[in-house]
């Protein structure tokens, strides 16, 4: 009877003693497998955090690229704004003013300047002509400066105005050789009327085209 006592005694330790370590094994696994799904969890929010800032950077960069390249449009087109806007030069009037009061002085230098004065006319025809020829080549230098610096709108009113200005100055000029048509003062005539149209309009385009600041 005691035996029996014993052996049930001891079996029922057993079952206790299997069913507690099952017990704990499911309590591990379940433990493990928690671990692991908060691993991943945080694997995958890391993973969207970078993915997150990764688009920020993009964006901020592209914004950046957008930023720069409207600033730098902005900036031609206000160079080209303040280049179609031109319509003087500036700093240049008192240098071209000098220039051609210098070629006024080279020409009464000249030796033919005494006997043109005393109406000898050979010395009057080569003095104007080369008085001409002199303020002709100062208004083509003038005229190519205007042409590069004024902008198209002023130019093609000055180039109109310039088309309009050669032709009266031909005409006067030749309405005064006309008056001694035959003559020997005909040429000279001719080139005193070109000589003094030409230079008035030298100190007429430095004048209204340039400045002294």
């Amino acid at each position: 009877m005691k035996k029996s006592k014993s052996f049930i005694v001891a079996t029922l330790l057993v079952i206790l003693l299997v069913g507690m370590s099952a017990c704990s094994n499911t309590s591990d696994h379940s433990t493990s497998l928690k671990n692991q799904s908060d691993d991943d969890s945080i694997s995958e929010s890391t993973d969207d955090s970078t993915s997150s800032n990764d688009s920020y950077t993009d964006s901020t960069v592209k914004s950046d690229k957008s930023d720069n390249n409207n600033s730098v449009e902005a900036s031609i087109n206000n160079e080209n704004m303040q280049e179609d806007q031109t319509s003087k030069i500036t700093g240049r009037r008192n240098e071209f003013i000098e220039k051609l009061d210098n070629i006024q002085k080279e020409l009464d230098a000249m030796p033919e300047k005494k006997d043109s004065d005393s109406g000898v006319t050979n010395a009057m025809k080569n003095y104007y002509g080369v008085s001409y020829e002199k303020y002709d080549k100062a208004l083509n230098e003038i005229y190519a400066l205007l042409q590069k610096e004024l902008s198209p709108e002023i130019m093609e009113d000055l180039k109109a105005e310039q088309i309009k200005w050669i032709n009266q100055k031909e005409e006067t000029a030749n309405q005064e050789r006309l008056k001694y048509n035959g003559g020997t003062f005909e040429n000279v005539a001719l080139y005193i009327s070109l000589y003094t149209s030409t230079k008035e309009r030298c100190y007429e385009l430095v004048r209204t085209y340039m400045t002294d600041q």
